[in-house]
C-alpha cells in the first residue's frame, strides 16, 4: 500500500542508497501529523454510527427518491435503509483507514479502484455518497490538525467520485 513513507523508502531503496534529506522530511512531516491522524481515526470511531445515520438521512433530504422508489438498491424498505448505512459506513471505514496509514493508499487500493464498476452494476450515484460524506465533513467536529486531516481525505474521496 502505498503512503508517503513507503514511496520515500522504495525510491531509495530503488536506487540503492541510503534516505536523503527530502525522505527524511517525508517522514518527519508525516510522523508530525501521526498523532493528528490518530486522534482523528479515534473520534471517527466513536462518532461513526452517529455521522453515518445522520448521512444518510442528508441524502435522504438532498435524494428523496431515493426513498420512494423500490428495489433493492434505494432506500424504500428497512433493507434498503440499512443496505444505504452500510455503505456509507464502509465509506467511514475507509477513510479511517487512511488516517491510520497516513496517506490515500486504502481508499485508491478498496474503494477507488473498482467504484465506476461497482456503481454501474448495483445502480448507484456517485452524487449520493459524496453528499454522504460533506455532511461527514460538516458534522465530525474535529479542529486543528486532526480536523484538516480527516477533511482532507474526505475531500480526496469526493473529488474522486
Amino acid at each position: 500500500m502505498k503512503t508517503q513513507l513507503t514511496e520515500a523508502v522504495v525510491a531509495a531503496d530503488s536506487q540503492g542508497r541510503y534516505l536523503g534529506n527530502v525522505e527524511l522530511q517525508i517522514a518527519f512531516g508525516r510522523l508530525r501529523l501521526a498523532t493528528a491522524d490518530l486522534e482523528a481515526a479515534r473520534e471517527l470511531g466513536i462518532k461513526a454510527q452517529q455521522l453515518a445515520e445522520g448521512a444518510a438521512n442528508a441524502v435522504y433530504q438532498v435524494f428523496p427518491y431515493t426513498k420512494t422508489m423500490q428495489g433493492s438498491n434505494y432506500a424504500f424498505d428497512t433493507r434498503g435503509q440499512a443496505k444505504c448505512l452500510r455503505d456509507i459506513g464502509y465509506y467511514v471505514r475507509i477513510i479511517q483507514y487512511c488516517l491510520i496509514a497516513g496517506g490515500t493508499g486504502p481508499a485508491d487500493d478498496y474503494l477507488l479502484a473498482g467504484l465506476a464498476e461497482m456503481h454501474s452494476s448495483f445502480e448507484l450515484v456517485p452524487s449520493w455518497y459524496a453528499e454522504a460524506l460533506k455532511y461527514i465533513k460538516a458534522n465530525h467536529g474535529l479542529t486543528g490538525d486532526p480536523g484538516l486531516e480527516l477533511n482532507s481525505y474526505i475531500d480526496y474521496i469526493i473529488n474522486a467520485l
